[in-house]
């Protein structure tokens, strides 16, 4: 067998003015938010404002793992959520 170049270069990402959203990349607008949902159907509202449209959907989403960085915020709304045996 020969021996292979790999042929694959570098590339430049250009600047087209965007802005990474979610924590760590510095900059106040992107800041995690505990109390309002950054993702999905409800992304943009509070955990509050859930509370009084949809309280299932919170309680699911405190069980969920996509929901583990607002369960604080949660139980603070809505108050202790039930124990799940097993977990």
């Amino acid at each position: 067998m020969g021996v292979s170049r790999d042929k694959r270069r570098g590339f430049k990402v250009g600047g087209d003015g965007s802005v990474p959203v979610g924590p760590g990349n510095g900059t106040p607008e992107a800041a995690f938010d505990s109390t309002r949902l950054d993702f999905g159907h409800y992304a943009g509202q509070t955990i509050l404002e859930l509370a009084e449209r949809d309280p299932d959907y919170l309680r699911w989403l405190a069980r969920h793992p996509s929901g583990a960085r607002y369960r604080a915020e949660i139980e603070r709304v809505i108050g202790p959520l039930p124990i799940i045996p097993g977990r």
